[in-house]
């Protein structure tokens, strides 16, 4: 590849501008420098800079100034923790903590064009593993392989499959010595080669558009994912309900389909908060509309769920019928908010209501319109909105005719080609449509944004339609960012234990590119589960932060209770255990929220300087304190389990194991290997049937005998009043034997009364204060 490609040419001057160094030569360099460990390196092309904006990074982000400095031979920044040396002759980018190396071009192929193509190839230095690139398969480190972004509708994928729904153009480099990111803000078509080409380099590339990256120094790996989620956002404080067992199908096909679910999770008491309706439900798969005939007065329908604690949640596709009697449709061509081809006639293309329209997220006047047609769902009771489709998939022929395969080519590699991308078109919008007012923005470079964008107009209509509620927003495809309006699954999975294995380094991946409230279809979207693999995936869902078991139409039937008395008996514990475990999960995206610290963690999260850890991905921790082992292949009864420095609890019999060590672990069908850390401090509630059904009065917390503190977070679990300071922030923590508990902030008045202290099999109750010191 390299001889191809142009590289950058020789520093003919520089200047400081305000908060900016500018480099100039054949191609311009802009840098700033956000806070002392996070730059920006932007790129010209053709002497231009055209990406003033930004679809990841929505507000605008202060700077801090720097010091320059020149010699003969150097440009060098200092942050005050970095410094940045600049070679004139030779360009080259080497960043430095203090003396130490930890980042540098390869060669003065920093910044290289070939055609449209903007290209970055960085030296190998300490890189041990690379991390991140959000929904990839594989294994966690991704050092090695090559990569492209691009969205992609792909039911039947396999371990080598990519691209899938999203993209997140982020990498964190780890070595057990210091960690860094790289944001590459390009929403064209990018790629990632990590080392496949060669053992000297690795690269980020796009296939238009203009290098534009982030660097992000840590040193830890936390560091890193706090200043990355800094620029491009934060998740927001989910709805409580939205943290209890959700359950789908594409096929509750009508009302009493559905309220016989509800009743017999009631009946069976097996907790669930959500039921969600696919795409059964509306009048010819038309968006924004009922099927009255399968679901007459749906308003009363959802009343009466609600009344039983269950919420709904409706699919909604961005395809909108092409039917001029069809509302929608209508108003959407009259006021022209539809997707255009280059030739000015509106595009057309197929999903599930035949031939569709599709909305122009890029006009933020028809995500407003999109937002105020969420209404009618609204209003009918709905508890929050499911975004589908919307890579978005489109068919080159009607679904019933559609059957050209999705393949892999090699061309996907044929980067020097005009002719080697069709492959990408295959299932979604051509080359030559346009978006924005102005038809400013190509297909290209929109494509991988418009699932954020529609989950943006999906956030931002909810809250103007009904302000005081927060909603479950969820989407399929995205990019980087869309943490801030949407949780993510990872779209159609199958009932196959590989993708029982893939979601486990799937998931830190994305957790580690910002997106902490992820999960994957339980028990596989399509074909049949088998009872064995339906157990081990109820066992392992039940630590995804978003647990939700769907499936396809006609498949067998995938509720808990529909394979035999055991499997039932095993999964109403586990998903008790998960309701135990709530005011946890929820504590736990206080700290998402605040710093971007996903829930579902890499061993390294936790453990960054163990270099073991970062080979045993098919585990994790779920949060600070528990390690989760799963077992991921058909007929085991046992695994090995790698324990990271420190004291470790088997959660099941508290047994106690010393890391660093590798151990020998009994699983049984029903048991997943579960260890809890030295220090922990685990807060539980008492079991219900769905979030609210009960006042807890009394907190539990699981206090393991070392040192460590949790921050407990509580607000009412429904409103955005928590904005407004109405929450509570008690710090916990455990101390050679001592307990102190003692609240930060104290703006909620919650139900508690008590706190139940349990410590080594004994029990303390404790009135709730604002100061509690105990000797355990």
């Amino acid at each position: 590849m390299i001889e191809k490609l142009k590289p950058w040419s020789k520093i003919s001057s520089w200047e400081k501008k305000g908060e900016s160094l500018l480099l100039r030569g054949e191609e311009d360099l802009k840098i700033e420098v956000i806070n002392e460990k996070v730059i920006r390196f932007h790129f010209s092309k053709n002497k231009e800079w055209r990406h003033n904006y930004s679809f990841a990074i929505e507000r605008e982000i202060s700077k801090i100034d720097f010091v320059v400095e020149e010699n003969e031979e150097d440009i060098i920044l200092y942050t005050g923790i970095l410094k940045v040396v600049i070679n004139k002759n030779f360009p080259n980018i080497k960043i430095y903590e203090k003396e130490k190396l930890i980042h540098s071009d390869y060669q003065n192929y920093g910044y290289a064009k070939y055609k449209n193509k903007v290209f970055s190839l960085k030296s190998f230095h300490k890189e041990e593993a690379f991390l991140g690139l959000g929904e990839k398969m594989g294994g966690l480190n991704k050092k090695g392989k090559k990569y492209v972004n691009w969205n992609t509708d792909d039911p039947h994928h396999y371990p080598n499959t990519d691209p899938l729904y999203q993209s997140h153009p982020f990498l964190l480099a780890w070595n057990s010595e210091f960690s860094y990111g790289i944001f590459f803000d390009n929403t064209f078509r990018t790629y990632f080669d990590l080392g496949e080409e060669s053992s000297e380099y690795y690269c980020f590339y796009a296939d238009n558009g203009e290098l534009d990256y982030y660097f992000i120094y840590g040193p830890t790996p936390k560091e890193v994912i706090e200043n990355y989620t800094f620029l491009i956002g934060r998740y927001y404080m989910p709805p409580l309900f939205a943290l209890g067992y959700q359950q789908s199908k594409w096929g509750y096909r009508n009302k009493e389909m559905l309220m016989d679910i509800a009743r017999k999770f009631r009946e069976k008491d097996i907790p669930c908060d959500v039921l969600y309706l696919d795409i059964d439900y509306m009048d010819g798969f038309r968006v924004f509309t009922f099927d009255e005939e399968k679901f007459p007065n749906i308003k009363e329908m959802i009343k009466d769920l609600n009344k039983m604690g269950f919420k709904v949640v409706p699919i909604v596709d961005p395809g909108v019928k092409k039917d001029i009697n069809y509302e929608v449709y209508r108003e959407g061509i009259e006021k022209e908010c539809f997707c255009r081809r280059s030739t000015g006639e509106i595009y057309t293309g197929y999903v599930w209501p035949g031939e569709c329209v599709f909305p122009d997220f890029a006009k933020e006047r028809v995500r407003e319109w999109w937002g105020e047609k969420q209404k009618k769902l609204i209003d009918a009771g709905v508890s929050g909105i499911w975004n589908d489709m919307n890579e978005p998939s489109s068919f080159p022929h009607p679904v019933d005719n559609f059957s050209k395969s999705w393949e892999r080519h090699s061309t996907f590699w044929g980067i020097f080609s005009d002719h080697s991308d069709e492959i990408f078109y295959e299932k979604t919008f051509p080359k030559d449509v346009l978006h924005g007012e102005r038809g400013e923005f190509t297909h290209d470079e929109i494509h991988n944004v418009y699932g954020l964008l529609m989950a943006k107009a999906s956030y931002e209509g909810w809250r103007r339609e009904n302000p005081n509620i927060r909603p479950l927003i969820i989407t399929r495809a995205g990019f980087s960012g869309v943490q801030k309006y949407s949780a993510v699954w990872t779209g159609d999975n199958k009932s196959w234990w590989e993708h029982l294995y893939v979601s486990i380094p799937m998931l830190q991946n994305l957790g580690i590119s910002g997106v902490p409230f992820i999960g994957a279809d339980v028990g596989g979207f399509g074909l049949n589960c088998s009872p064995e693999l339906f157990v081990r995936w109820i066992e392992l869902g039940i630590f995804y932060p978003f647990f939700r078991n769907h499936s396809e139409l006609n498949t067998r039937p995938q509720e808990p209770w529909a394979f035999s008395k055991e499997v039932e008996d095993i999964a109403r514990n586990y998903i008790k255990l998960r309701y135990k475990l709530i005011p946890y999960f929820y504590s736990l995206f206080w700290e998402a929220k605040e710093k971007g610290i996903p829930l579902i963690r890499p061993l390294v999260l936790e453990f960054p300087n163990d270099r073991e850890s970062i080979y045993n991905y098919d585990e994790f921790m779920l949060g600070p304190f528990m390690l989760v082992a799963p077992i991921y292949r058909e007929g085991v009864r046992a695994r090995l389990v790698y324990l990271p420095p420190g004291i470790w609890y088997d959660f099941w019999g508290n047994e106690k194991y010393e890391g660093p060590n590798y151990i020998s672990v009994k699983a049984p069908l029903g048991r997943i290997p579960l260890f809890i850390r030295e220090g922990s401090i685990i807060p539980l509630w008492e079991v219900q049937s769905f979030v609210g059904e009960k006042k807890q009065e009394i907190l539990e917390l699981l206090v393991y005998p070392g040192k460590g503190e949790f921050m407990y977070y509580e607000d009412d679990g429904i409103s955005w009043s928590y904005e407004n300071g109405e929450y509570n922030l008690i710090k916990i923590e455990v101390n050679d034997g001592k307990l102190e508990i003692k609240y930060l902030y104290k703006g909620y008045k919650s139900d508690r009364k008590m706190f139940k202290v349990k410590y080594l099999g004994k029990e303390f109750l404790l009135e709730d204060k604002d100061y509690i010191k105990l000797d355990l």
